[in-house]
Parts: C-alpha cells; structure tokens; sequence
C-alpha cells in the first residue's frame, strides 16, 4: 500500500512539474514575441528620427549658402562708417541700426525702454542722484542694482553727508554785507578731507559695483557734490544781493565754487536755498533773513 501512495505522489509531482514546465516555455514564447515587436517599433522610430536629421541638416547647409550669396544690407553716413570700421569690411557686416532692427530693438519696439551701447551711456548726462544722497528710479535701472547694492552706497552718501556737516558747522565764515550785498558766507577748502573721501568712495564703488558701474555713478553724483559744497575740494562762496531800487524780484543770491561751478537765481524761493549751508540754517532762508535781517520777498513761497 506504501509503495502504491509513493508512486501516485511521485507521479502527481512530475505531473505539477510538467504543467509549470509547459506555463513557463508559453510565457517565454509570449515575452520573446513582445520583445521583438518592441525592438521592430523602436527600430522605426529610429529610422524616422534619422530621416528628420538629416532633412534638418540640409536645410541649415541650405539656409547657410542663402545667407551667404545675400546681398549686404546698404550702409551710409559717417556715424554708419565709424560704426562699421574699414570700407573694406562693409561689404560683409550689418550697420548697427540695421542689426537692432532685425533682432526687435528698434525705437517702437517698446514702450518703456531702448538699447543703447556703453559708450553712450558713458556720453549722457544724468542726474541719478537726487539732492538727498537717494538713486533715481532711472539710475536704478541703468545700472542694474540690488536692493542690497543701493542701500550700501546710498548708507555711505548718508555718512559723507553727516561728516561734511559737522566740517560745515566748525568751518564757515560770514562776512560783514556791504553794498548791495545783503548776506555774505565762504567755505574755506579742506582738501585733505575731500581727497580722503574721495578715495574711500571710490574703493566702496568698486568694491560694491565694479569698475565700470562705479565711472558712472561717479558722474551721476557730480549735481549731488557741488550741492554739497564739492565735499571740501574747493572754497565756496554764498552771496544774497539786492537788486537796485524798484527792480523786481528785489533780492538774488548767487553759490559758486572758487574756480568751478557755480549756481544762481534771480529771486529767492523757499525751495532753493542751499543745501551746502543748511547745517548752519536748518530753516533755510527764514533763519538766515533773520539772522542778517533782511525782508523776504512776498511771493517767497
């Protein structure tokens, strides 16, 4: 009986075996089919691809030989000639206007903004430093500052502007009014402290910027400096003066810098009194009128 169950199992595991056996080799036949279908698609795939690079190929060797054979675009004017060098290269390179047009920079292209070189960046004139020591919105974005770049640099025209101050304060000079002159002040120059602060600005602007960033900044702040008596480099002289009788507005003054720049205005208005001297008369032109005892004019607002 033993010998009969030992045979049965024997044979229903042989049986089990041959059935896994046979499910096994189906899958593998299954799987070897897909894999063969797979491997033909991506083969196709692979051809069409080939296709499309090499039509790609030839149409940028065919674009590169149109480019080539065109006619150069017509250049004239001297500003045209010094823009594109010898005349001997005009005949392979675009004028620079022409060049603009082509990549969307014309005037029109925008609203709000236009591309122009360095070098005429370089070339214009632009206050972008108010009399506060603060960057003008337009300074901003022509140089490209960070929030972090403009408040160290606008922090250092706040420190220069305190220490001239309190120079300001030890320094000025009145003179007795005499004539047609009704308030006389003179700054004396302190060049050691203008050359000292001078080159500390300098090193922070190029530290913080760069060299080229920090040239223009250097101009921008040309108005801001002579606001502020040229930072010592040079003696200044403030002068208020009567007109002659009957002759309106009936007073002027007049701050120049002994050598250099100087402002003036044919009347006093409350707006316009010199930065340079307001350590000395915080009110302006109230405190020095009293102070010299002169009448302000009626439209002085």
């Amino acid at each position: 009986m033993k010998k009969i169950l030992l045979a049965l199992l024997i044979l229903g595991s042989g049986a089990i075996a041959f059935a896994r056996l046979n499910l096994l080799t189906d899958q593998s036949r299954t799987s070897a089919t897909q894999s063969r279908a797979e491997c033909g698609r991506l083969t196709g795939e692979m051809a069409e691809l080939t296709a499309s690079a090499t039509d790609l190929r030839a149409q940028v060797e065919a674009k590169k030989t149109q480019l080539a054979q065109a006619p150069p675009s017509p250049v004239s004017g001297p500003a045209a000639t010094n823009a594109l060098g010898d005349a001997s290269e005009h005949s392979r390179r675009v004028a620079p206007a022409e060049l603009l047009r082509r990549l969307g920079f014309g005037w029109n292209s925008s609203a709000d903004y236009i591309l122009v070189s360095k070098a005429a960046l370089k070339a214009m004139y632009l206050r972008g430093i108010d009399d506060k020591g603060a960057f003008t919105p337009t300074a901003c974005g022509i140089l490209g500052l960070t929030p972090a770049e403009r408040a160290t640099i606008e922090a250092a025209f706040k420190r220069v502007e305190a220490e001239h101050a309190e120079w300001v304060k030890t320094a000025v000079q009145r003179v007795e009014p005499a004539g047609d002159i009704v308030a006389d002040y003179r700054l004396p120059a302190n060049t050691n402290m203008a050359e000292r602060i001078e080159a500390e600005g300098k090193t922070l602007l190029l530290e913080t910027l760069g060299p080229e960033r920090a040239e223009l900044i250097l101009g921008y702040a040309g108005a801001w400096r002579f606001g502020h008596g040229d930072l010592g480099a040079t003696a200044i002289l403030f002068t208020v003066r009567r007109h002659p009788d009957g002759q309106q507005p009936p007073i002027w003054w007049q701050i120049e810098a002994e050598g250099g720049n100087s402002a003036s205005s044919d009347r006093i208005r409350s707006s316009d009194f010199p930065d340079v001297f307001r350590p000395i008369f915080p009110g302006g032109w109230r405190d020095l009128a009293q102070r010299e005892g002169f009448a302000l004019p009626n439209d002085f607002e």
